[in-house]
């Protein structure tokens, strides 16, 4: 038994230091919570020779890996959803300042999505929470059509604490009823009409699916890619106003020279039409975006024309700055936890 002991105290020894060394020299660590990032960084790869190595994860399991790693970084490249959650990581220095690339044909909302140290880069957007319901069914019109009887006890949306992109819609939901924190009286009457709240997209789909609710509030693109995969079954409403949601990149902070030009290069071409017709193309569910690029693909033409929708464009600073309160208070009033 001690001989056993002995032999393996030095192996543990190995394990140890072998999972604290330094990452190899070389390459760029993706955190990607974009359902087409793998298949984009394999593209990148073989036209750029830059190899890179992908970690998937939801958004707020990458938020969450992001803020614990601080200021020792163990990734050089994320891509999620929401500019808030950036702001929240420029605040805390997590992220490099100055990094959008110069060369990019920004639309003007493109243009408004970036921000003024440039610490994150806009790379298209969703809409945070759109009516997801039966196609033979009517779906609400405005936010405030959840209040009525009909919808009581049948609509669901997800948890903002655990599901990142569903935060900038709480956010809209308060900007649009009074602020912060006036707009409380709002949440707190849709919980009053029994409104049901599940961790993620894809928990509130299922409940939507197997009867349980008749309304799902899900961002866009898990509501188009439902709607999609069984056409005639699923329609997408989008409520007035809807709440704007960028999908940003951002790199870590203090990369050394040669892995921020590999990290400009990466950005660069997952903003190319090359790139972003094969996400749109092949990358569902994330691929049902909107660009906002003017050399890029027409976005899927099942979707909606936000050109003609009212749109709300939230300031990511503030509502970045208050995401830990807001998503607290959530928890205590509207969940009772």
């Amino acid at each position: 038994m001690r001989r056993l002991i002995w032999i393996l105290i030095p192996l543990l020894v190995i394990v140890a230091v072998w999972s604290f060394w330094p990452r190899q020299k070389g390459g760029l660590v993706f955190y990607s919570a974009v359902s087409y990032g793998p298949m984009l960084a394999q593209a990148f790869t073989r036209e750029s020779g830059i190899p890179v190595r992908v970690v998937e994860m939801s958004t707020g399991a990458l938020l969450a890996r992001v803020s614990a790693q601080g200021n020792n970084p163990q990734w050089d490249v994320a891509w999620f959803d929401g500019a808030s959650a950036a702001a929240g990581l420029d605040r805390a220095h997590l992220v490099s300042t100055g990094i959008v690339p110069k060369d990019i044909p920004w639309t003007t909302l493109g243009k408004s999505l970036i921000p003024a140290d440039g610490a994150w880069i806009p790379t298209g957007y969703t809409l945070a929470g759109v009516f997801l319901h039966p196609a033979k069914s009517a779906a609400p019109t405005t936010w405030d059509d959840l209040l009525q009887a009909r919808w009581r006890g049948h609509f669901a949306m997800n948890n903002p604490a655990i599901s990142g992109p569903t935060y900038p819609q709480v956010a809209g939901w308060l900007e649009s009823h009074g602020g912060w924190p006036a707009g409380q009286s709002f949440l707190l009457a849709l919980k009053g009409n029994g409104m049901q709240v599940f961790p993620k997209n894809s928990n509130t789909i299922h409940a939507l699916t197997q009867g349980n609710i008749d309304l799902a509030i899900v961002q866009s693109s898990a509501a188009y890619a439902l709607a999609a995969e069984q056409p005639g079954h699923w329609a997408v409403s989008i409520p007035k106003p809807a709440v704007l949601l960028p999908r940003v990149m951002v790199f870590a902070n203090h990369l050394n020279p040669k892995r921020e030009r590999e990290a400009t290069e990466f950005a660069q071409f997952m903003l190319s039409p090359k790139a972003q017709e094969l996400a749109m193309r092949q990358g569902a569910p994330d691929g049902f975006y909107w660009p906002i690029t003017r050399n890029a693909p027409a976005a899927d033409p099942g979707m909606a024309d936000t050109h003609a929708l009212p749109l709300i464009n939230l300031d990511p600073t503030l509502w970045g700055e208050r995401e830990s309160a807001i998503n607290a208070w959530f928890s205590s009033h509207i969940l009772g936890q």
